[in-house]
């Protein structure tokens, strides 16, 4: 395996930044640590992209969510996009730029679901937080200025432990009868936290050790880990999914995950488009304004993202 152009040089940027070792950090200096990533790797919001922040609530649940709204609406979807981070560090600060592209490159109003991190909110705070955000954005959309979107639209989306509860929310949403999806896009998600609990491979800008320390976080208690809406490969139903376009990346350690709920997916009679970006390390997000392929990669996946949200679905791509 070889880097993609680029990324090697965007490996060394984030490693100067943030150190290998840097779990091993108090947990706020991480997490300024990675805020500041934004800073390292700059990258402007998009012209005409509107963003403002709001409150929602579900049966009891309050959320805060940012709304960004493109200069130009294509289509009455509505896009969710869940930070990456380990449960533990990122905001709504360290995505702004990544989830307001997103809204540029789709025509689509997108909204960023924030959540409260562990180890101070530990599984199912998180995800229970997303759900929240998520029904309560679709309930109340004439509410926050958005009555010309439709509720049945809706598109999650997410990378890495966001690819995560990305999975999960798909999952939620059919067994607790929430609003129906129409799609979800992944990248690099984790979908088995068992596999990290001893550690386990280190792969360039994810190590074995950040997992270790990362899963002990979110799912302190005995047993956590093998629950279906942490490790949805353990014992996740994978019937009656929304179409899917799932991302791994040729020298991520979590490929497999991907690759393997792919699988599971298509087993169940939901249509899948797996891609497996060559030469990409782990969630390769920040690294679109330094690697043209990274640029391209992340304006396959916005184009995906746009297809789902109008009712498309794609094959295997690798």
């Amino acid at each position: 395996m070889a880097y993609a152009e680029g990324i090697e040089e965007f490996v060394a940027t984030v490693d100067r930044a943030l150190p290998p070792d840097f779990y091993t950090y108090p947990v706020e200096r991480q997490r300024a640590l990675y805020d500041g990533l934004t800073e390292v790797l700059p990258v402007p919001v998009p012209e005409g992209v509107r963003h403002r922040d709001a409150t929602v609530g579900h049966e009891g649940r309050t959320a805060r969510i940012r709304i960004y709204e493109p200069a130009e609406r294509t289509g009455s979807a509505v896009l969710f996009y869940v930070r990456g981070g380990g449960f533990v560090i990122g905001s709504l600060h360290s995505h702004h730029s990544l989830v307001a592209e997103l809204a540029a490159r789709t025509g689509l109003v997108t909204v960023a679901l924030d959540f409260g991190t562990a180890p101070e909110h530990p599984f199912p705070g998180p995800v229970e937080d997303c759900y929240a955000g998520l029904c309560g954005t679709l309930a109340a959309l004439p509410a926050l200025g958005l009555g010309g979107l439709d509720p049945t639209a809706a598109v999650i989306c997410g990378e890495s432990s966001g690819a995560n509860m990305a999975v999960v929310l798909s999952m939620m949403t059919r067994d607790r009868g929430g609003p129906r999806l129409r799609g979800q896009a992944v990248i690099s998600p984790v979908l088995d936290f068992t596999r990290w609990r001893q550690g386990g491979e280190d792969a360039p800008l994810l190590s074995g050790g950040e997992m270790e320390f990362y899963t002990g976080c979110y799912c302190p208690r005995p047993g956590q880990a093998e629950d279906p809406y942490v490790s949805p490969l353990l014992g996740g139903a994978f019937h009656d999914l929304p179409p899917a376009y799932v991302v791994g990346c040729e020298m991520d350690s979590l490929r497999v995950d991907a690759e393997k709920y792919a699988v599971l997916l298509r087993e169940h009679g939901t249509p899948v488009e797996y891609v497996m970006e060559e030469g990409m390390v782990h969630a390769p997000v920040r690294a679109r304004r330094v690697s043209r392929p990274a640029g391209e990669f992340f304006a396959r996946y916005c184009a995906a993202v746009a297809a789902l949200a109008a009712g498309g679905a794609g094959r295997d791509r690798a």
